[in-house]
């Protein structure tokens, strides 16, 4: 019960954080961005994609939560944490990964193609963490702190590879149709350099889901057997 109190706590915490970290980024940051003004905004960025799923994913949980301390058993409740399990593990764990690998990667080759450093004036430090470090020690904790049923393999990558796709197809527009490449990276790579990168990011992607799913097994506590770890999401 103690356990169960503590992850409400968690969830109703990180979802206020989360959103506050957005909306101070949306009132006091975004504006003063280049390519944060023009077509698209910031939906441009998978940062805020997976800023976005993060605060989707932990607002189920609150809500989940208080349908299930309530005493409330029904099918809805039940379908809502399966929809929970699915989500984090298709979406929000993969996409929050692969955010924080990426940009660390690039920047610690080459700052200046991910995160200029005359953006520090108007992007604050505490900020660039909340949505490109923190996030991913969150995930963790958070399936440490709660049991979550695994979505069947087929269904997960599907899942977070429609929606790679859907950004890339996005990335794409943007930059062919529109003229803006939304990442400094991409206007330095020529054609071999360019495919290459969204081969890794494709790759890095998929090893995000299963990493995200041998932790889940493995911090998430008094779990199953691994072969029953399977929510009925098909």
């Amino acid at each position: 019960m103690a356990s169960q109190v503590l992850a409400t706590i968690f969830h109703f915490v990180i979802f206020s954080y989360y959103s506050y970290v957005y909306a101070y980024f949306k009132m006091e940051v975004d504006e003063k961005l280049p390519n944060h003004t023009n077509y698209g905004k910031d939906l441009k960025f998978l940062t805020i994609w997976s800023m976005l799923f993060q605060i989707f994913y932990f607002f189920i949980c609150c809500v989940t939560d208080l349908i299930m301390t309530s005493g409330s058993r029904s099918p809805i409740g039940r379908r809502l944490l399966a929809f929970r399990d699915w989500f984090l593990c298709s979406l929000a764990f993969p996409i929050g990964a692969l955010v924080v690998v990426m940009f660390w990667a690039i920047f610690a080759v080459d700052r200046e193609l991910i995160f200029p450093k005359k953006q520090e004036a108007v992007y604050p430090s505490w900020i660039n963490h909340a949505m490109h470090t923190n996030l991913l020690f969150i995930l963790l904790i958070e399936m440490y702190l709660v049991k979550h049923n695994q979505p069947r393999r087929k269904t997960g990558i599907l899942s977070s590879l429609f929606v790679g796709l859907v950004y890339i197809i996005w990335l794409m527009f943007l930059g062919f149709n529109k003229g803006i490449w939304v990442y400094p990276v991409l206007e330095v790579l020529n054609g071999i350099q360019f495919v290459l990168f969204f081969v890794v990011a494709f790759a890095l992607f998929v090893t995000a889901y299963f990493v995200g799913e041998r932790c889940n097994l493995a911090l998430g506590r008094n779990l199953p057997d691994p072969d029953l770890m399977y929510a009925k999401i098909d």
